[in-house]
């Protein structure tokens, strides 16, 4: 290992490992609310899983890279270790093809191996995975066509800019291997042409995060709630726009994935990849909870409704609603079968839920 000096290693160790156990720490309670107590362990739910998963690789392969310089300056490293750093590397935008004193490096050694491709495929597959989790557990408390179309639209954006990105990173080279592999003939595509992708993809981001986040407002606001509730509510649904801030903070880092100091450079875009990822699951995590808050505020006395099956003497599987409460109580306690009413449905603020 080169000098400490002037490094960026530490801010990815501790981003990342901070992101890697929120997010762990946030899936597992939405795994025991919708296993345990709810007892509907939906689609959206499996999603979810599948974004934690994908993040724990993405996580390993970036903790990996700064055993051997992610973060540190290329001029105090020694060749064998810089390689090795890129073979790791951790970020989904580092996709370009290698500047020349990078690619000296990686020359010296065995070249950029396909560990470099597990590490931005996991963090496509977290994104993705992570987004269409959220439109799912959307499209439960959606009843109104046009909200069904938005979200529709928005899962479209989302796959569609993914798996161009990942397509575009796969064969920005031909042959493929020669993206790690210099010594046979080959080609790359211009830098400029997969940067402007990155700014595209990363831009498709911002706007499907912003459709999920501003359609439960338009959803909300219409159903039998009191006021209060429905602005928690609302806030809850749209946290999933918080990713948006960790995208926007990281544009202007990504010009530097073709500086010649590259794992010093790029530190950066690692660090708030990390937390874009972490925003998304636990953002889509918390919406899912309240089921178990309100079982621990029965558990404490703070409230006599307990909103979970089978907590209150009542048959298994019989929901308790408090007025008002509903449609959130739909929401994280069934599938695909709630009733959901608007305004003018009902007059005692109580909705009913056939199951």
């Amino acid at each position: 290992m080169g000098t400490v000096e002037g490094s960026r290693a530490p801010a990815v160790v501790g981003v990342t490992t901070a992101a890697l156990v929120i997010s762990l720490i946030t899936t597992t309670l939405r795994c025991f609310v919708r296993i345990c107590l709810v007892k509907a362990f939906g689609s959206d739910d499996w999603l979810m899983v599948g974004a934690t998963v994908s993040f724990i690789l993405y996580s390993s392969f970036s903790l990996a890279g700064v055993r051997y310089g992610t973060g540190q300056h290329m001029q105090n490293l020694q060749p064998e270790d810089a390689s090795k750093a890129l073979k790791v590397s951790y970020n989904q935008t580092s996709t370009l093809a290698p500047s020349r004193e990078v690619q000296s490096f990686a020359d010296r050694d065995v070249g950029w191996p396909q560990w470099w491709w597990l590490c931005y495929l996991t963090y496509s597959a977290t994104m993705l995975l992570a987004k269409l989790s959220i439109a799912w557990f959307l499209l439960r408390v959606a009843v109104k066509p046009v909200h069904k179309w938005i979200i529709y639209i928005g899962m479209t954006l989302t796959v569609v800019g993914s798996m161009a990105f990942f397509f575009a990173c796969i064969f920005q080279c031909w042959p493929v291997s020669y993206f790690w592999d210099r010594s046979q003939e080959g080609s790359c595509t211009e830098n400029g042409v997969v940067l402007a992708l990155s700014y595209v993809f990363s831009t498709i981001n911002i706007v499907s995060d912003f459709i999920f986040a501003l359609l439960p407002a338009w959803i909300v606001s219409h159903l039998n709630m009191k006021l209060k509730t429905k602005v928690a509510l609302i806030g809850l649904m749209g946290m999933g726009c918080v990713a948006s801030a960790a995208v926007i903070v990281r544009i202007p880092y990504m010009k530097n994935i073709a500086s010649d100091d590259f794992l010093y450079d790029t530190a950066y875009i690692a660090v708030w990849s990390a937390v874009e990822e972490c925003l998304s699951i636990t953002a889509g995590g918390l919406a899912t909870l309240q089921p178990l808050i309100k079982l621990i505020g029965y558990k404490l006395g703070m409230t006599s409704h307990p909103m979970v099956p089978g907590t209150d003497g009542h048959e298994e599987g019989a929901l308790k609603l408090q007025p008002g409460m509903s449609t959130y109580t739909a929401m994280c306690y069934n599938t695909s079968q709630e009733e959901l009413r608007d305004d003018g449905n009902t007059s005692d603020g109580i909705d009913s839920i056939r199951t």
